[in-house]
């Protein structure tokens, strides 16, 4: 009899402690969820690279003579909207990774397409896409200074 109420009690605790760790554990994951992304320096960097693309369109829209053909003006317009939403699809699906080495090569791809539309419509493509490029890198450095 004395052996039964010992693993009654030995029960009783188990189960006490599996549900204290289980609560525990799924506190620790919801804290982990509900912290901020590391990688929000990403998305910080995304809503830039977007801003930068706005600014492209109205200087474009601004002076015709920037461009290598006018008649190509509505294509070159519709490319930067299309990269807009690639930008904006890159983001939304990447958001809840936290894997640098994905963000970096989907905005390296992206970041080259857009450099490569630059320099196919624009007289000074080049010129601007280094710019463009160089005002990138510097944003970057400092979004990554300020989460340190």
């Amino acid at each position: 009899m004395s052996v039964g109420i010992y693993i009654l009690i030995a029960a009783v605790a188990f189960l006490m402690l599996y549900f204290a760790i289980k609560k525990l554990t799924l506190q620790i994951d919801e804290k982990a969820l509900l912290e901020p992304i590391k990688t929000s320096l990403y998305p910080e960097f995304c809503d830039f690279i977007d801003e930068k693309i706005g600014e492209l369109k109205s200087q474009i829209e601004a002076d015709l003579s920037l461009f290598k053909d006018e008649n190509l003006r509505a294509e070159f317009l519709e490319k930067l909207g299309d990269l807009s939403r690639k930008l904006t699809f890159i983001q939304t699906m990447n958001l809840s990774k936290k894997n640098d080495e994905t963000w970096q090569n989907e905005l390296f791809e992206f970041l080259k397409t857009l450099e490569s539309v630059i320099e196919t419509y624009l007289k000074d493509g080049e010129a601007k896409a280094d710019e463009l490029r160089i005002t990138l890198m510097n944003k970057f450095k400092s979004l990554q200074e300020k989460q340190a």
